[in-house]
């Protein structure tokens, strides 16, 4: 049944929004806003797709509410560096330091969940078309070393 799945897909994107935009009451309803506005200007669109149409809906989706659990995190502006002792913080300035008063000092919270995709960088450090060999020559390390892979 293609609403079942339709209606799957949308509530799966609400709970990307909830992860996503927990605690940002604002950008909650306005994400969730967006969805059920699309939802309502699709149902119109798409009254009677055919099933590669639906498919392409269904994908973009589930790809949507993907990026949204994945790919979004949040920061919590800290007012004063005392509150952000003992916590992981990022620090943005847009002058030198010393320059800075303590209003213009910026220190954010950032609210990194279960879902957030972490990555090591490691394709952005291999060149197109080589291959990188770090990798490579640990495990033929820990190999002749006997250690577990």
């Amino acid at each position: 049944m293609p609403s079942n799945q339709v209606l799957s897909a949308y509530r799966t994107l609400l709970r990307a929004t909830r992860i996503a935009f927990d605690k940002d009451l604002r950008m909650l309803t306005s994400a969730r806003a967006q969805a059920a506005e699309q939802m309502r200007a699709g149902r119109v669109e798409f009254a009677n797709p055919t099933p590669e149409v639906l498919q392409e809906r269904l994908v973009f989706l589930n790809d949507v509410a993907t990026m949204l659990r994945s790919n979004i995190v949040q920061g919590e502006r800290i007012a004063t560096e005392e509150e952000a002792a003992g916590e992981a913080v990022a620090t943005v300035s847009t002058k030198h330091d010393a320059e800075l008063t303590n209003q213009e000092r910026a220190t954010y919270k950032l609210r990194i969940h279960e879902h957030t995709e972490l990555g090591d960088n490691e394709s952005l450090r291999v060149k197109p078309g080589k291959t990188n060999l770090a990798g490579t020559a640990r495990r033929i390390v820990r190999k002749s070393c006997g250690a577990p892979q």
